[in-house]
């Protein structure tokens, strides 16, 4: 007659096809309560230093991305020479001023400047440079 198996949870000192096990005496410890988290009553958010700003040199044009950390555009100020971008903000008395160098070879007329979700992009277009036209070389007759 066949035994039927014994179904015990940890093994039981049987292996899954009823012969003896080698785990027999190994005592499992018991799980522990994981520890208590304290949480602060209000979170605490460091005081904004500056913009972070980035400067992509393309091809085609200059693309400085500016995170201003929720700075609407009326507390924001641009200006511009052709040298430098110029950024001022203000907000309660958190006030910061941000120079910005420009590579030589961009149009600064032509800027165009998006504020969304406090993040700043200004793209500059590079300069059209005259084509110049290809030089022959002479060749000599031998």
């Amino acid at each position: 007659m066949i035994e039927p198996r014994e179904r015990r949870r940890g093994g039981g000192g049987r292996g899954p096809w009823g012969e003896p096990s080698d785990n027999a005496g190994v005592q499992v410890t018991p799980v522990r309560k994981p520890r208590q988290w304290r949480y602060q009553t209000r979170p605490s958010f460091k005081r904004v230093r500056g913009p972070l700003v980035d400067v992509f040199n393309e091809a085609e044009e200059v693309l400085i991305v500016i995170d201003l950390g929720g700075f609407t555009r009326g507390e924001i100020s641009l200006s511009r020479t052709p040298e430098h971008y110029i950024l001022q903000a203000a907000r309660g008395e958190q006030r910061f001023r941000e120079l910005i160098d420009l590579p030589p070879n961009v149009d600064v007329e032509r800027s165009q400047e998006h504020l969304v979700n406090g993040v700043l992009e200004i793209v500059l277009p590079r300069k059209k440079i005259p084509a110049q036209p290809a030089r022959r070389r002479a060749t000599r007759g031998r």
